[in-house]
């Protein structure tokens, strides 16, 4: 399990790196995640910002056990989760949904978050 003060320590390792090494990683590094998210790669090599606040439930822990699992753990490297960008859209969707109705209808739409851009 990768606990929210690790994540936030491997982020900051990742964007404060000076060594870019293909114009991938180039495009990767200028585009900040916004305050409040992590960035995760899928299979498929989509990025998504997710919510840090969504570690807190069994599907994220479960998806980053299973990464952990499958690729190792992160250190110097991008958290990649075992899934699809599909897949993980229809998680996300699932979670604004949830958000949406336990909050008033004027602050669910949070444009960025969960956000994707396809990298590689």
């Amino acid at each position: 399990m990768v606990s929210s003060l690790r994540l936030a320590e491997i982020s900051k390792k990742w964007h404060s790196a000076s060594k870019v090494t293909s114009p991938t990683a180039a495009a990767a590094a200028a585009a900040a995640c916004p305050r409040g998210h992590f960035a995760a790669y899928t299979r498929d090599g989509s990025r998504f910002f997710i919510p840090i606040a969504y570690l807190a439930s069994d599907i994220f822990q479960e998806l980053l056990n299973t990464a952990e699992e499958e690729f190792g753990s992160p250190g110097d490297r991008p958290i990649v989760l075992p899934c699809s960008a599909d897949r993980l859209d229809q998680i996300l969707a699932a979670f604004r949904v949830g958000a949406g109705k336990k909050s008033s209808p004027s602050s669910s739409g949070s444009g960025r978050s969960g956000g994707r851009s396809k990298i590689w």
